[in-house]
């Protein structure tokens, strides 16, 4: 109850409409069970001090509810479930045929003992061959519906590949997606603790992305979103691994990268995508310039994958207050400042037009 008048109250003071939708995500957030709702809610507070109904359907689709590929995975599951359960139903009645015949070809030995003239030995002989032809003919069209279901397992099997495949991938950018991301951070932080071996991570968000979208509209907002996915990859040593963190921020798990070489490469990253400009088609005009800023932090002892996100995501919400179209480490002096309150005037190269 306590938790439900806290969700409520949340709701409430803001202003939101208590829809289901809302009302599940301040509870989960209320509760404090998911760090990474907690964190992305925190996130969107920090930056424009509210939650829209947009920023809820994010936030739902990306914490709580179920995604497509897990429905598609569940579904095609349930549907291999089925067809292993039909093929043990045939191999159980092809067990039941065998034992038949071995019944039948018994029973046919004792009477072949008892037997004394031609005609006797025919009709025990006519009966085995009736018998052999039926069990003949049960075991091929056992064996055409075994290779059937099998062939269907197959063939599912692949589609649940393919759907796997789907859901760690982001459609757009085709970079890993959240899933991927997750389930990655997890991994290499478990391997880098147990090799006692740095670690760092880079969150890096489009600056004014917002805007790009509301003057030049979504089709713009998708190429800027290809585009920066592209300078990512093309960035990037191999060992690293990108992916779309949610909306215009992007991710990159940095493996055996210490700090200061993590902060070398965001720099890098940063200066690539400032090549990137907005020109219109029509008349080859120049409309504005593609900046990022960047957040960089490393793994330390004991650390858990929601504590390394919460520290990068803290120096990337520093490099935004220093002015965007920047880096910002764990150790720069930027963070202390917009951590205290203060915002240092912006470099002229990292102003956007």
């Amino acid at each position: 109850m306590a938790i439900a008048e806290a969700a409520l109250a949340q709701m409430t003071s803001r202003s939101l409409p208590v829809d289901p939708r809302s009302y599940e995500v301040w509870y989960r957030f209320a509760s404090g069970d998911s760090g990474l709702l907690c964190a992305a809610v925190n996130g969107r507070l920090d930056r424009d001090g509210k939650l829209s109904a947009k920023d809820i359907e994010k936030i739902y689709s990306a914490h709580i509810a179920p995604t497509d590929g897990a429905v598609k995975a569940d579904k095609i599951g349930a549907r291999i479930a089925d067809e292993i359960e039909q093929i043990m139903t045939m191999i159980a009645l092809a067990e039941d045929s065998a034992t038949n015949y071995a019944a039948n070809l018994a029973n046919v030995t004792k009477q072949l003992d008892a037997v004394k003239d031609r005609e006797g030995a025919r009709a025990l002989v006519e009966t085995l061959v009736h018998v052999t032809r039926e069990m003949e003919s049960t075991n091929l069209k056992l064996q055409s519906q075994l290779q059937a279901m099998w062939d269907e397992v197959g063939h599912l099997r692949r589609h649940l590949d393919a759907v796997r495949k789907e859901s760690l991938t982001d459609a757009l950018t085709t970079l890993g997606s959240r899933k991927f991301f997750d389930d990655a951070l997890a991994k290499a932080v478990a391997k880098c603790h147990a090799d006692n071996a740095p670690l760092s991570l880079l969150l890096a968000d489009i600056d004014n992305f917002r805007t790009i979208n509301d003057t030049f509209g979504h089709t713009v907002g998708d190429r800027v979103l290809k585009f920066v996915a592209v300078t990512l990859k093309n960035t990037l040593p191999g060992k690293d691994t990108a992916a779309r963190f949610g909306g215009e921020e992007f991710a990159v798990i940095m493996p055996r990268t210490p700090l200061k070489n993590a902060v070398e490469v965001a720099e890098q990253l940063r200066a690539a995508v400032m090549k990137g400009e907005l020109i219109r088609r029509s008349t080859g005009e120049k409309q504005t310039r593609l900046t990022i800023s960047i957040g960089v932090a490393t793994l330390h002892a004991g650390a858990s994958p929601q504590t390394l996100i919460e520290a990068a995501d803290l120096c990337l919400h520093a490099a935004k207050r220093s002015g965007r179209n920047c880096v910002v480490g764990e150790k720069d002096d930027k963070l202390i400042s917009a951590v205290a309150g203060a915002t240092p005037a912006a470099p002229p190269a990292a102003k956007t037009p």
